[in-house]
């Protein structure tokens, strides 16, 4: 069963960068403080006034884990597989699948760059690969 994001008023910006093959990010025009996921303010000053822009698509695996059981019943059948968290050049740390290596090559403090992955007709993912 394949699960795929609904985007709504708030997160139609990020999943048209998406499409697009960017990834934007929400900026506080009063802090510049940098965020993802989308929020309706900023979680450093609580400001309502942000700006999308696009991250350089570069960063380090902060954690990663490999999946071995299925939690939820849209990835059953697809264990294993790893599951990272990733900081970007940015600030913000984003939930990712690293791709295009194996997993047991997946260290903590490796270098990743942006690539994407189509999973569905109109909904692209972010995802990291090697740097």
């Amino acid at each position: 069963m394949l699960v795929v994001p609904k985007p709504d008023s708030l997160t139609q910006p990020y999943w048209d960068g998406a499409r697009a093959r960017t990834l934007l990010l929400q900026r506080c025009r009063q802090c510049a403080h940098s965020w993802h996921p989308p929020l309706p303010i900023c979680p450093e000053c609580h400001a309502k006034d942000y700006e999308w822009h696009p991250s350089s698509g570069k960063g380090v695996v902060y954690s990663c884990t490999i999946v071995e059981h299925a939690a939820h019943v849209a990835s059953d059948g697809r264990t294993p597989y790893l599951v990272a968290l990733v900081t970007l050049v940015e600030g913000p740390r984003v939930v990712s699948n690293i791709l295009n290596c194996e997993m047991s090559d997946v260290k903590i403090g490796m270098p990743v760059s942006l690539t994407f992955q189509e999973i569905a007709p109109d909904i692209v993912l972010p995802q990291f690969e090697p740097a």
